[in-house]
């Protein structure tokens, strides 16, 4: 330990027991700017102490005195009671004191090992011990679920990778004492789910967190003790159990507000921004696209929001549209005019700007004053030849200071002294100041607090008002209902959904996959086995995806148990399985059987056609029912069914271990009624009684409740009693199946599912809706 990280045993007093780190009286000046005021502030032993506060509050500030960043003006840091005086990051360091900046602060030409054990590189006999650090690497990024290469260059990865290794640097020093400012600003849903459990964890080895986050119910979900600073000042402390996000907001900005709704009382002008179809290759995966055939517009004084977790293509999306990255097909055009071959500033110049997702790294000039990096973009307004008119750069950084509210000592002020919202003001009037027609802006408020978030939204509002079109991403679902007219939902680099400003969350979250579409199928419908199949290209009736997943599933359960009775419903997506199913060895002991009558003036849909094919590639006996699917009348449906042949099939189909079956709809046009199994008649006289969805010959309404009529009375197939003793597999998707297929799973009789993933999602709002609706 050196000389300035010493331990002054004489100093100080012994803290609580619970209280591991203290800040006494600590105040912290840059000449008249008094960033922290007496601030006195504890942290507590294997516990998350949370820190609120604006931006602009002094809650990095705080951080970085406690990390040895800064040193403090006055008062002092008392560490298990004692003090300790900390000249930097690395004396910190060996006192155990850890922090993860909110700017990152990685080497973007190392690869992520090196940065992970930059400054404390593992020796061995030779040198550096490579394989060592490599092999510590790949087990924290397994311990944040990260499928990360440690010997990928950092330069190489996405923002929310890049956090992921900040974090496993700093958990990589065993720290005791760790300190998150901002952690998940660039995180999805899921990894801070994953975060949140690393977080679990240490607190039970008896790491203590300190955690600063603009996401407020997301702090509330980890947070022990809540501590909220204001103007540098510290205004409220309390345990966790005595607050709540009222008690939050109000000590942080003494009132209650929002972000604001979507500016009306006006009309939209002309469409300002057309997408095209636009894809946008994935670097390093030839034939994958990051953003595919996209297509988008945006008009005058609408303000568009896109929602989507990381990897969703939102940045992929921006960055194409400004000229930062090369299309692979599609166009884009701006007030009509197709702007294929224009550079970044020619598309400036055209008035399409954009708002980098990073600002530090592609936003701002670290080196460069408030105010040149306010006036950077609109250079060519105050230049003539090689000279500079300096009276009307001026103007326009007095301007923009004062019309987008930046807090600051004037255009001469570093930029580094600026709080993060500060900071993306200066971004945001950067590219204002070049009076633009469409701007763009990749997570406008990563980083930055309530406060300063409505003060952004604000600015948005206005610029709608007097015609900007403006396209914002997120991946704040709050923000997303905030002052957007539309909100589009993007999920693997296409849009799964649209919605207005009365949207809610639960919808949002659900089109872009955040909500596992797996789990809440099969935990609300009782599902044994559930597949939910990524379908890149959408049709009206997803064939082929459902058709190579259920082959697949089909010819894995024949693998596994060659002996099976394999009972077969109807229709065009079974005989997709069939038609897809992967080689396998002759299974002459498989049984496979129809488990309806299926004659028709259409041979190509007989029931009986997916058992024969089934048959045929197997090696196995088929049996059916040569009868028709439905019967003049209940007494004729007796008679045949006493036929010495189709008793056999049905006695076997009674018998089945695994029935695989299709689902229907009762609309006009349903399968049953356009291959002639039933009469257009006979299957209105069905949806009359509140029929919806088919399965297996039985209908059911939504509630899925069995429909008993005289029509259905002579259809020949299993009675309910014995189907619901056997496990049946449905296969089924499509847009206009979604109200049949739920109808089918409220009715218990699935055991599994193999869906689509826009289906799947459709039912999941529904489901979720109802949910609501009940709630109120």
């Amino acid at each position: 330990m050196t000389e300035q990280a010493r331990i002054d045993t004489a100093g100080g007093t012994p803290a609580a027991s619970d209280v591991v780190l203290s800040a006494r009286d600590v105040s912290k000046s840059w000449g008249a700017v008094k960033a922290l005021k007496a601030v006195n502030f504890d942290v507590h032993r294997g516990q998350v102490t949370t820190l609120f506060g604006e931006n602009g509050a002094g809650k990095s500030t705080l951080m970085k005195v406690l990390s040895g960043v800064y040193p403090p003006t006055s008062g002092e840091l008392l560490l298990e009671g004692r003090t300790i005086t900390l000249g930097s990051t690395v004396e910190a360091r060996d006192l155990g004191i850890s922090i993860i900046h909110q700017e990152l602060s990685l080497a973007p030409n190392m690869n992520v090992r090196d940065n992970i054990f930059m400054g404390r590189e593992i020796r061995g006999p030779s040198g550096v011990d490579y394989a060592e650090e490599e092999r510590q690497a790949r087990a924290l990024m397994q311990e944040l679920e990260e499928e990360i290469d440690p010997r990928t260059p950092v330069e190489d990865l996405r923002l929310g990778q890049q956090q992921i290794v900040e974090i496993a640097r700093a958990l990589s020093v065993n720290a005791r004492i760790l300190i998150m400012d901002e952690p998940t600003s660039a995180l999805s849903a899921s990894e801070v789910e994953v975060l949140f459990k690393v977080i679990r964890d240490l607190k039970s080895r008896g790491v203590s967190i300190v955690y600063i986050s603009h996401h407020l119910e997301e702090a509330l979900q980890i947070t022990d003790h809540a501590v909220v600073l204001r103007d540098g000042a510290m205004t409220a402390k309390a345990p966790r159990a005595e607050i709540d996000l009222e008690w939050i907001v109000r000590n942080m900005v003494g009132e209650n507000f929002d972000l604001g709704s979507p500016p009306d009382g006006y009309e939209f002008g002309p469409v300002a921004l057309e997408i095209e179809n636009l894809s946008v290759p994935a670097p390093g995966r030839k034939g994958y696209s990051v953003v595919d055939r996209m297509s988008l517009n945006v008009r005058q004084g609408e303000i568009v929001c896109i929602y989507g977790l990381m990897g969703a293509g939102r940045t992929e999306l921006m960055e194409c549209v400004a000229g930062r990255l090369q299309p692979s097909s599609g166009r884009v055009k701006l007030h009509g005019e197709d702007i294929e071959g224009l550079s970044i500033a020619q598309r400036i110049g055209k008035g399409l700007v954009l708002t980098p997702e990073d600002r530090q790294r592609d936003g701002l000039v670290q080196t460069m004053s408030v105010g040149r990096n306010l006036s950077l973009a609109s250079i060519g307004a105050f230049t003539k030849g090689l000279f500079t008119l300096r009276k009307a750069e001026e103007a326009i950084i007095e301007k923009m200071i004062r019309e987008v509210t930046i807090k600051t000592d004037g255009g001469n002020a570093a930029i580094g002294s600026l709080s993060g919202g500060n900071q993306q003001k200066v971004v945001i009037g950067k590219m204002l100041a070049t009076g633009p027609g469409v701007i763009l802006l990749d997570e406008p408020s990563r980083g930055i607090d309530i406060g300063a978030k409505a003060e952004v939204f604000g600015l948005l509002s206005e610029g709608a008002r007097s015609g900007l079109a403006v396209l914002f991403s997120t991946s704040e679902v709050n923000e997303c209902l905030s002052i957007a007219h539309r909100i589009i939902v993007m999920h693997k680099g296409k849009i799964s959904a649209e919605f207005g400003p009365d949207a809610t969350k639960e919808q949002i979250m659900a089109a872009s996959g955040e909500v596992d579409l797996q789990q809440h199928l099969s935990e609300t419908f009782g599902l044994e086995y559930c597949e939910v199949v990524s379908d890149l290209y959408p049709d009206e009736l997803p064939l082929g995806p459902l058709g190579l997943a259920g082959g697949a599933f089909i010819g894995g359960q024949i693998a596994q148990n060659s002996n099976l009775v394999i009972g077969a419903g109807h229709g065009r997506t079974l005989l997709a399985c069939v038609e897809n199913l992967p080689p396998l060895r002759p299974a002459p002991n498989l049984r496979l059987v129809s488990l309806m009558g299926g004659l028709t003036r259409n041979a190509d849909a007989n029931p009986h056609e997916i058992v024969h094919r089934m048959a045929d590639i197997t090696g196995a006996k088929a049996e059916a029912m040569p009868v028709p699917f439905m019967a003049n009348s209940a007494a004729d449906r007796s008679v045949l069914l006493q036929q010495r042949e189709v008793a056999r099939a049905y006695e076997l189909a009674g018998q089945s271990d695994l029935v695989i079956a299709g689902i229907g709809t009762t609309v006009p046009e349903a399968e049953l009624v356009t291959t002639g199994m039933m009469e257009p008649a006979e299957m209105k006289a069905v949806a009359d009684t509140g029929g919806v969805g088919e399965t297996l010959g039985h209908f059911f309404d939504a509630d899925g409740n069995p429909i008993a009529t005289e029509v259905t009375a002579r259809i020949l197939t299993l009675p309910l009693d014995i189907l619901r003793t056997r496990r049946i597999v449905a296969i089924a998707g499509g847009r206009v199946k979604v109200d049949a297929i739920r109808a089918v799973l409220e009715s218990g009789l699935l055991s599994g599912l193999i869906i689509d993933e826009h289906t799947a999602r459709s039912i999941v709002d529904m489901d979720r809706d109802t949910d609501s609706s009940a709630t109120h």
